[in-house]
């Protein structure tokens, strides 16, 4: 309460100031000027003729050392009156509007100075915000966030209540911005609560606002977003990750581009120093620029391996079922991935070797890439999941049956996701790489079994997917050509912006 009647002192202070120079101006003129006189100013109001029989005030008498404080006073001198009380007798006499002398052009110069000073001042006050952006802390309630920026709080409580129709203010986060509006009334002194702005994401809000009744009413926003592509072209001298992260390639476009090529390129042993990549992808923008996180597909891809160009075009059939096609109309999916984890380095492959637990030479049946602990690990084809949980030294182990008496395995993981018996699409997640188990350290132990026994993954041969044929082909063919063109625009584009800042 308190904290409020302070917040409104600056609009009181304010036209007391501005009072208080005009009295010490006018002060300092009548101490000073031998021919302005309080008679004078007082005389610059007309005098009212008043109606016959009606009371008639005296004029006080001349003072010259009355001070301007009594002279601008609202309580006047008190008068005398004189009532008519005879009906017979002859009306009073007129009295005469009696005017004295126009004020001098001094005085009237240092008035207009006064006056143009006021308003000057008053423009000049600043005003309370209607706006205020605030941020939620550690451990804070929206109630409490709101009574804190000076919101009443029956006012704050109605206003949840609304917005809790369509949105829980306990899914507020430490950080999460929310913006507080107030109205601003000229003739009140503190600004009045009318509603809060959360922004959910990029694209959606939620706002509240309070109607003329003083309810809150709440409702849905969203921004405007444009679609666009960009392109990218660059060279490989660590990884595709690192360095197409470097370039300012998002995350998502990096792990789809991955994607992409998990089925024929092994990431591990086939990615060398010099290789390229080029890449291009939708990306959505709202109005004010910013970029719409995980909108937008990769419609274009190559990598040089070696020399071997390798392009990748996405193409969506006339049933409405898309997927990445090579020149010449062959899908690029298989039925297996070669790598079914991102940015995993390759620490053991299959055959004899010195086992790091037991201390002696081993069959290792699969092979292991090393990851951090809770990296996503994929289903490497479709499937159903026939294990799922602790198995022997595999610790946390999940295996899937795919067709014609595929299988795969995945051991020592962190946490399982997949469930026994549930059906998996190849590329979902099923778990995350731990060290459970007969494990030095994190790491994935992926293992491919054809008839039962266990096989080398590098070695599989296994056939490919789609192929395009007909009027689809003839289609497929058009695309790549946009596609083509499409890239270079954009790349064009791209490097003329670059250009341009650079100037």
């Amino acid at each position: 309460m308190f904290r409020k009647r302070r917040t409104g002192l600056r609009y009181i202070v304010m036209p007391v100031a501005a009072i208080a120079a005009v009295y010490a101006g006018i002060s300092f003129y009548s101490n000073n000027a031998e021919q302005a006189s309080v008679p004078q100013i007082m005389a610059t109001a007309a005098i009212v003729t008043p109606a016959p029989n009606t009371l008639i005030a005296s004029a006080p008498a001349r003072n010259d050392s009355l001070d301007m404080k009594s002279a601008f006073s609202s309580t006047p001198a008190a008068p005398s009156y004189e009532f008519s009380q005879r009906r017979e007798e002859a009306a009073a006499p007129k009295p005469q509007v009696v005017m004295a002398d126009a004020p001098t052009p001094a005085l009237t110069r240092q008035i207009s100075y006064i006056q143009a000073g006021l308003t000057k001042l008053l423009q000049d006050a600043p005003e309370s915000p209607a706006v205020k952006e605030v941020s939620v802390g550690k451990g804070d309630t929206l109630m409490d966030l709101l009574v804190r920026n000076h919101v009443p709080r029956d006012q704050a409580y109605n206003a949840i209540v609304a917005l809790s129709k369509i949105y829980d203010p306990r899914d507020l986060n430490p950080g999460h911005a929310v913006t507080v509006f107030f109205h601003q009334d000229p003739s009140i002194a503190d600004p009045q609560f009318s509603g809060l702005k959360i922004q959910r994401d990029t694209v959606n809000a939620v706002v509240v606002a309070r109607g003329e009744d003083g309810s809150f009413k709440v409702n849905k926003e969203a921004k405007a977003i444009h679609k666009s592509t960009r392109a990218f072209r660059g060279r490989i001298d660590n990884s595709l990750y690192v360095d197409a992260k470097e370039q300012g390639v998002p995350d998502s476009v990096i792990l789809e581009l991955i994607k992409m090529y998990s089925w024929g390129v092994d990431f591990q042993r086939e990615i060398q120093n010099g290789d390229t990549f080029e890449v291009l992808y939708e990306e959505y923008l709202t109005d004010d620029g910013s970029i719409v996180p995980n909108r937008g597909e990769v419609i274009y891809a190559q990598l040089g391996l070696s020399g071997r160009n390798m392009p990748l075009y996405r193409y969506e059939d006339k049933n409405g079922d898309s997927d990445y096609f090579d020149p010449a109309g062959a899908s690029a999916k298989k039925p297996l991935m070669k790598t079914p984890i991102d940015g995993a380095r390759l620490t053991s492959g299959f055959g004899m070797r010195r086992h790091p637990v037991l201390g002696y030479n081993k069959m290792h049946k699969g092979i292991d890439f090393a990851a951090p602990k809770g990296t996503p690990i994929y289903a490497a084809g479709d499937g159903v999941v026939s294990k799922a949980g602790k198995f022997s030294s595999y610790g946390n182990y999940v295996r899937i049956r795919h067709r014609a008496g595929l299988e795969t395995a995945y051991a020592h993981m962190s946490r399982i996701k997949a469930k026994a018996g549930g059906r998996v699409k190849q590329g979902e997640v099923i778990g995350y790489v731990g060290t459970t188990g007969r494990s030095t350290g994190p790491h994935l132990h992926y293992e491919i079994m054809m008839a039962g026994k266990q096989v080398n993954p590098a070695a599989v041969k296994l056939a490919g997917g789609r192929e395009l044929t007909g009027k689809e082909l003839k289609a497929f063919k058009a695309a790549v050509g946009a596609r083509n063109a499409e890239f270079q625009l954009s790349l064009s584009k791209a490097a003329g912006m670059v250009a341009s800042n650079s100037r």
